[in-house]
């Protein structure tokens, strides 16, 4: 599946280990794929043990890995957690889980400092994860309730699945993902609606009557007859609505579509091809930039281009028409410019490196637009 989940190397803090999906997995089982990887960083990273050693023991107290436990036990061990930050006298984490019979069986004891409140986020973190999980939950429920019934197509940790929706639309499920929508569509609706915990690729059937809309419990995206990736795994730290085909809009969960009016009118963002927008939960905003790889509009279209002292304008006007992400530069700074090349593998940033080295100018995306500053050719 395109748009795969990125596992950033950056972890800076204690949220950025107890919201990484990788690192929880680490923890939970130390026979996951992620073993070499955080074991390699823990060496590399010798700074960051305290972190590390708190945000195992915040794993361990809320014990929220949703491969393991179901949903109503995700929901009981958050409430657990935050009566123990209300009541918890001071404790400090063991190495690791005691288990007996399978079930956790508390793994913190008394001791020099309260580890809860470590995280001083401790109300802010323990409080993050239970919103979480059930402020999706109840957004689940709305959804189940308003369209009843419901239907829930699910993949394990072991494959993708690739559908159709009772409209026609096309939808590529990625793995550990769940995606629920009417079981029934009627001709006559004015809106068409899925909920998304997970990731997935939509191809929507055009219906200029009825928008469809993927909710999650972080983003909204509307789109008509267009193709956009959402990831959107509920415990990550961001998610990400990459815009493919056609135009989409992203508002966030609190402030749908139906509510952008009057001054709320500038609260979505408009994505074009290979533009994309990422909600940060820490910052609460979101953030619009360039897909991490653009792919063509058109993925028959013969990408192998050979310029022959051609002007860097039309070389410009032709990446925009292959790839339909907006170029910006002085041009009368550029009209001088020619370039002889031949590309075709290259990716799209490959290209724009190779264009500015050769007119001794750089780059920089802006709103999800490329910017081009250089002074000109001789």
């Amino acid at each position: 599946m395109k748009g795969p989940h990125r596992m950033s190397s950056e972890f800076n803090s204690l949220e950025d280990l107890v919201f990484s999906r990788s690192f929880r997995n680490w923890v939970l089982n130390r026979d996951s794929s992620e073993h070499a990887f955080w074991e390699n960083w823990i060496q590399r990273n010798p700074d960051k043990a305290e972190i590390v050693k708190n945000a195992k023991a915040m794993i361990y107290a809320l014990h929220l890995n949703t491969s393991v436990l179901p949903e109503d036990e995700i929901d009981e061990e958050a409430r657990k957690a935050l009566i123990r930050l209300k009541e918890a006298p001071r404790y400090i984490p063991l190495e690791g889980p005691e288990r007996r019979g399978g079930r956790w069986l508390g793994v913190l004891r008394s001791h020099r400092f309260w580890i809860l409140a470590v995280l001083a986020a401790a109300i802010g973190v323990t409080g993050f994860f239970y919103y979480r999980v059930h402020f999706s939950r109840d957004l689940l429920k709305v959804f189940r309730d308003t369209h009843k019934p419901v239907r829930e197509q699910a993949t394990d940790a072991s494959r993708e699945q690739t559908f159709r929706l009772p409209d026609g639309s096309l939808v590529r499920l990625g793995k550990n993902s769940q995606l629920y929508f009417p079981q029934e569509w009627a001709r006559d609706l004015t809106r068409r609606e899925v909920f998304l915990r997970g990731e997935a690729f939509f191809d929507i059937r055009r219906n200029p009557s009825a928008p469809f809309y993927v909710y999650t419990d972080q983003v909204i995206t509307k789109g008509q007859g267009t193709s956009w990736a959402v990831h959107a795994f509920p415990m990550d730290v961001q998610t990400t609505v990459t815009d493919r085909k056609g135009e989409v809009s992203v508002y966030l969960s609190g402030n749908p579509p139906e509510h952008a009016t009057g001054r709320n009118k500038t609260a979505g963002i408009v994505l074009g091809p290979n533009q994309e927008v990422v909600y940060d939960r820490k910052e609460n905003k979101l953030l619009k930039t360039l897909a991490e790889e653009p792919e063509p509009l058109d993925e028959a279209a013969d990408t192998v281009v050979v310029f022959q002292r051609t002007p860097i304008r039309q070389i410009f006007s032709q990446l925009h028409e292959l790839y339909g992400i907006p170029i910006q530069f002085d041009q009368e700074a550029l009209d001088s410019c020619l370039l002889t090349a031949t590309m075709g593998r290259q990716s799209f940033y490959q290209r724009l490196d190779l264009i500015c080295k050769a007119i001794g100018g750089a780059y920089e995306v802006t709103d999800g637009i490329v910017m081009v500053m250089a002074v000109g050719c001789r």
